[in-house]
Order: C-alpha cells, then sequence, then structure tokens
C-alpha cells in the first residue's frame, strides 16, 4: 500500500510532457507538489525545452521526476510508480484525436483500452487515487441543440478514438467497489483551447486561431454545429478543486465552461485577428453537442470566468511572434496527426 501521509501531494502524470500533462505539471509545482513526468514522446516533444518550462515553477523543497517510458511497458511502469510513491496517478497518457486513433487501431487498443486498464489495475492495487480522462466527444452528433448531462443515453461510438474513451469508462465502472468512497474519477471533458509547454494547434479553436493569423481567413463547416470547450488552465483549476476537497460523491462528471457554434468560435477569433470567416461544404466531422458541467460545479464550487476571446488573444499573440518558425519546422511537436493531413484542413 502507498503511504499517503505527506502534507505535499505527489503526482505521477502519463502523458506527462503532453498537452494537458504539461500545464497541470506547471500548476502542481507551482503549489509546491511533486511531479513525475511519464511519457514516451510519442509526438515527438522536446524534452529539454518542455522540463525546462515546466521546472521553472520549481521551488528547490520539490521534486520534478521525467521517465521517458510507454505506458505498455508495465514493468517500467510498476517499477517507476512504487519508486515515487505518488498520491495521484493523473492518467492522460492514451492516443488523443480522431485521426490518430482511426489510422491506428491495434496501437490505440493496445495503449487506450490495455495498458488503460493495466494502469487501473495497478492504481487499485496500490491504492493510488486514479483521474482519467473521457471526453465530451462521447455524446458525439446530436440531432436537437440540448445540454448533455452525465445520466444521458450516449450514442454508438462513431470512431475508435470515442469507442475506447467509452470501452474505459466501463472497465472503471467494473473495477469500482461498491459503498466504498471513490478513488478514481473520470472527466468528460470539453475541448480544450489555450497555450501549453506542449502546444496542440490542431484543437478547433487554436486551429481557428492559427488560420485568422496566418491566413486571414477561417474555413469552417457545419457553421451552426455545436461544441464544448475550456480554457486549459481553467481545466487544471477544475482538477486541483477536486484534489482539495478530498473526495467526489461521483465517478463521471462532464467539466467544461462554453458551449458555442464554431460560427461564434471562429467569430471570436476574428474579433482579435480581423480575419474573414468563409463556410465551406462538409468534411467529416459531424459533432453537434453541448454539456451541462452543473454537476461538478456545483458539488466543487467551479465557476470559470475567463472570456473566449481572452484566451483566444494570448493564443494569436503567441502564433502572430511564431507564423515563419511554425511553418519552417513543419509544426514539429503540435500534432497529433500528419502534417500532410494537417495542411489539407488549412488548405
Amino acid at each position: 500500500m502507498i503511504n499517503r501521509g505527506t502534507k505535499t501531494e505527489r503526482f505521477f502524470i502519463t502523458g506527462g510532457m503532453g498537452y494537458i500533462g504539461s500545464v497541470f505539471a506547471q500548476e502542481a509545482l507551482r503549489r509546491g507538489h511533486d511531479v513525475c513526468l511519464y511519457d514516451n514522446l510519442l509526438y515527438e516533444q522536446n524534452r529539454e525545452r518542455i522540463l525546462r518550462e515546466v521546472g521553472q515553477f520549481k521551488e528547490p523543497a520539490t521534486q520534478l521526476k521525467c521517465v521517458i517510458g510507454d505506458t505498455r511497458n508495465g514493468e517500467l511502469l510498476r517499477r517507476s510508480i512504487e519508486e515515487f510513491q505518488p498520491t495521484f496517478v493523473m492518467h492522460w497518457g492514451d492516443l488523443s484525436s480522431v485521426y490518430a486513433c482511426n489510422h491506428n487501431p491495434r496501437l490505440t487498443k493496445d495503449v487506450s483500452y490495455d495498458a488503460s486498464c493495466r494502469i487501473v489495475d495497478l492504481c487499485k492495487e496500490l491504492g493510488i487515487r486514479l483521474f482519467f480522462n473521457s471526453t465530451s466527444s462521447l455524446y458525439g452528433v446530436q440531432a436537437h441543440n440540448q445540454l448533455m448531462t452525465e445520466n444521458d443515453e450516449i450514442p454508438e461510438p462513431t470512431d475508435l478514438y470515442c469507442h475506447y474513451k467509452l470501452a474505459m469508462e466501463t472497465y472503471i465502472k467494473s473495477q469500482v467497489d461498491p459503498g466504498r468512497p471513490l478513488d478514481v474519477i473520470v472527466f468528460r471533458a470539453a475541448t480544450v483551447l489555450g497555450l501549453s509547454p506542449r502546444f496542440r494547434i490542431e484543437l478547433l479553436p487554436n486551429h481557428f486561431t492559427y488560420m485568422g493569423v496566418a491566413h486571414g481567413v477561417i474555413k469552417v463547416a457545419n457553421l451552426e454545429a455545436y461544441r464544448a470547450a475550456i480554457d486549459i488552465r481553467r481545466l487544471v483549476e477544475g482538477y486541483f478543486r477536486v484534489i482539495q476537497a478530498g473526495e467526489w460523491k461521483h465517478l463521471i462528471y462532464n467539466i467544461g465552461h462554453y458551449n458555442l457554434s464554431k460560427l461564434d468560435f471562429a467569430r471570436g477569433v476574428q474579433e482579435i485577428t480581423h480575419c474573414k470567416i468563409e463556410p465551406i461544404p462538409d468534411f467529416g466531422d459531424l459533432r453537434n453537442l453541448q454539456i451541462d458541467s452543473s454537476l461538478f460545479d456545483s458539488e466543487f464550487g467551479f465557476h470559470p470566468t475567463t472570456p473566449y476571446v481572452e484566451t483566444i488573444a494570448g493564443v494569436a499573440e503567441w502564433i502572430s511572434q511564431r507564423v515563419d518558425s511554425l511553418h519552417k519546422s513543419c509544426f514539429s511537436e503540435m500534432l497529433n496527426m500528419p502534417v500532410a493531413h494537417w495542411l489539407k484542413l488549412c488548405s
């Protein structure tokens, strides 16, 4: 059994050099907690740069450790967790993006299901609390505009990304001991936007911002389709609300802030960049969803207030200072898809 008797929390983050993991690590260190980043650098992240950007928040008394490892390597994973002795495992090391999952079905099952199940089992065995990110994309294509709650029926997944997120929710439910306090929590997180040491440029709001800055036009299919979204630092704030509470009443929570149409996402970017918005025919992504996050908000007193345009303004400024270098590097580190596919989305 892992010892939880220290005042400082110890966070073991799979995908620790990823989009969310690196921002969470920054905030954890800023708050005086210890962090271990566990990542296989699948997206060719610059390890030294990310460690430097994360480590700037480290105090002398806190620990920042990095393990280059794959969650499929059960022996290394177990040894790394047992040596670090975390109070929480933040499992954000599965494959993320519809394209990556559909393009790599065997790898997706190995990483996003088989290895993820082993992490659930290991945390249960060692008595470590577990955070798992599912996705609001599970709510799929809604025929009518409505706020989806955690109790609403989930449609049949149309892609492998959602298929294995839903399969993991089912597996986690099967491992929960009835009548005992919950040691695992599942977040159906909205689409994330904003800056990170490992920036993801292809996420819809970030993508629109890049298009507005670099090309002066945002091409938008399905203008009236909705998405839920949240600023990345507000998402991390939500995680810490749970950590500070120390317990939770439910297994699954929606967590988000904005429910906007794609046209509204584009108009927010237009307000900052003065770009054009150009409607285009549908190209296959039919998601249309809004989520109700009131269960999480009310239980943890979470009321994010960062305006969408404020986050977008920061992203736009960052991109505008780097447009040439982004192009010269072929968007190195920033894509969960091949560059050729990304360029098609930008054409």
